[in-house]
């Protein structure tokens, strides 16, 4: 089986070194970007099998940054896991629900996001 491939986007270095030290010692390939236009273009040249996004990025919100991914990679529009420290709209959480995809309220405990990402790949959301 091949290792699988996540894309984490968050604008605190700290959660994105975080994420990326956990994913690695768990055998995830892990690629970061602080803003969602990098983000964009990583999604544009690179297959991911997953995405950890934070919702409140500098340059765009969570829901807008998902429908560009989901326009470019329909599969990773399924896989996406959102993550803030501000409470959600029901709006927001209802977007969540529809899409089928997690979230988690910072701070989060690392073993939330591995658990995450085992129903992830479950199909167990």
């Amino acid at each position: 089986m091949s290792t699988k491939r996540i894309l984490v986007v968050d604008d605190e270095a700290a959660i994105i070194e975080l994420l990326r030290d956990v994913l690695t010692g768990q055998g995830y390939e892990v690629d970061s970007a602080t803003i969602a236009e990098e983000a964009l273009d990583l999604v544009h040249d690179t297959i991911y099998d997953a995405a950890i996004v934070d919702f409140n990025l500098p340059d765009m919100n969570g829901v807008t940054l998902h429908r560009q991914i989901r326009q470019m990679d329909e599969e990773l529009g399924d896989k996406t896991l959102f993550t803030s420290g501000m409470m959600q709209s029901e709006k927001n959480i209802g977007y969540y629900s529809a899409h089928g995809m997690g979230f988690l309220t910072k701070p989060f405990e690392v073993q939330d996001v591995l658990d995450a990402l085992d129903r992830m790949w479950t199909g167990k959301y």
